[in-house]
């Protein structure tokens, strides 16, 4: 038992970046309490826009009205 574990290399997988995306890491911010957010990560991404939509609210009865 006097033999050391042998090192076989790195255990995480590298593996090269998916196409259309971007592998460098983002820029940190100068102040720590900023929050970073992903450049994905946009009102119009998730579906939000600038518009009201209380007309179609109104108009969106169930059918037995």
């Amino acid at each position: 038992m006097s033999q050391k574990p042998v090192r076989r290399g790195a255990r995480r997988a590298q593996l090269p970046a998916a196409p259309g995306t971007d592998p460098t890491p983002q820029k940190v911010p100068k102040q720590a309490d900023a929050p970073v957010r992903a450049g994905e990560d946009t009102d119009r991404a998730w579906g939000d826009t600038s518009d009201s939509n209380d007309e179609r609210l109104k108009g969106d009865v169930p059918p037995h009205w």
